[in-house]
C-alpha cells in the first residue's frame, strides 16, 4: 500500500508543481499589470487552490482551531516543523513569508515565492536580521500579514526550540501586535506523526519520498491570542508568545506541574 501511493502521488505533485509554477507566475504578471494590491489579485487565489490541492494529494486535511486570525496588520510566530507548514498556512491565509536566501535561488518555486511576496534573511550576512527586521516591519506598515519562524529552524515539533526575539521588534516598530500560530501534524492516532517534521540535515527530496508513502495526516494550526506590541519590549513579546504556543503543543503539561506541585505541598506537610 506504501508503495502504490507513493506510485500514485509522485507524478501528480510533479505535475502540480510545474503547473502550480507557471500559473502562479502568469498570475503575478497580470496582477501586476492590473495593479492589484499584494495578496488580493488573481496570484494569491491561485496560491490558495495550489497549496489546498497540494495538501490533498499528500493526505494532509488541514484543522483550524483556537482564536479568529486577526485582521492585518499582524505579525504572525509559528514553530517550524516542516515544508508543509507554508502549504497550510497559506492554504488559508493571505501571508508574506519569511524565509530563507537560498529559496529565492530554487528553480520556480524562488520565482513563485519571491511574487507573492515572500521576505528572505540572508542567513550569515552582516546585519541579517536587522535587515530582515526592517523589512518585515515595513511589510506590515503596508498593511500585511507576516509570518516568521523565531525558532529559526524545523524541530520535530514535541517540545519548542529557544526563540530568537530580534525579530519581534518588526511589530513593535510597525505598531502591530503579534498573533501565536501553533502547527502540529498528528496521525491516525492523534499522536504528533513521526514523519511529517524536515529535520536532521535530510534533503528535500528523501523526505518528499518518504512522505508520499504516508497515510493520511491531520494539520492542526491553532491560533492564539494576539498580543499588543505597544509598551513591550521583544523579549517579551517572544516570551508571551512562547508560553501560548508551548500550551497549545502540551496543553496537559500545566496540570501535570499543579498535580506534582500539590504532591510535594502534602509531602511537606
Amino acid at each position: 500500500m506504501r508503495s502504490l501511493r507513493r506510485a500514485v502521488r509522485l507524478p501528480l505533485l510533479i505535475v502540480h508543481v510545474a503547473l502550480g509554477c507557471l500559473v502562479i507566475s502568469l498570475s503575478v504578471l497580470i496582477d501586476r499589470l492590473l495593479r492589484k494590491p499584494l495578496h488580493h489579485g488573481l496570484a494569491r487565489r491561485m496560491q490558495a487552490l495550489w497549496c489546498r490541492s497540494i495538501c490533498r494529494l499528500m493526505g494532509v486535511r488541514i484543522q483550524l482551531t483556537g482564536q479568529a486570525m486577526a485582521a492585518p496588520p499582524v505579525l504572525l510566530a509559528a514553530n517550524h516543523l516542516s515544508w508543509l507548514d507554508i502549504l497550510v498556512v497559506a492554504a488559508n491565509w493571505r501571508v508574506s513569508f519569511l524565509s530563507k536566501s537560498e529559496v529565492r535561488s530554487w528553480p520556480g518555486i524562488g520565482l513563485v515565492a519571491t511574487g507573492l511576496g515572500t521576505l528572505y534573511i540572508e542567513r550569515g550576512g552582516r546585519d541579517a536580521s536587522g535587515d530582515a527586521m526592517r523589512a518585515m516591519a515595513q511589510r506590515l506598515r503596508d498593511g500585511h500579514r507576516v509570518l516568521f519562524f523565531p525558532e529559526g529552524t524545523t524541530s520535530p515539533g514535541l517540545n519548542l526550540l529557544p526563540f530568537r526575539p530580534r525579530l519581534f521588534q518588526a511589530a513593535i516598530d510597525a505598531g502591530a501586535p503579534v498573533q501565536p500560530l501553533t502547527i502540529r501534524y498528528l496521525d491516525h492516532t492523534d499522536r504528533p506523526h513521526a514523519v511529517a517534521p524536515f529535520v536532521d540535515d535530510e534533503g528535500l527530496l528523501s523526505h518528499v519520498w518518504r512522505l508520499a508513502a504516508e497515510p493520511a495526516m491531520r494539520a492542526v494550526l491553532e491560533s492564539g491570542y494576539p498580543v499588543e506590541s505597544a509598551g513591550k519590549g521583544r523579549n517579551e513579546l517572544a516570551l508571551l508568545c512562547r508560553e501560548q504556543m508551548a500550551e497549545a503543543l502540551n496543553p496537559s503539561l500545566p496540570h501535570e506541574e499543579e498535580d506534582r506541585e500539590r504532591t510535594a505541598s502534602a509531602g511537606r506537610c
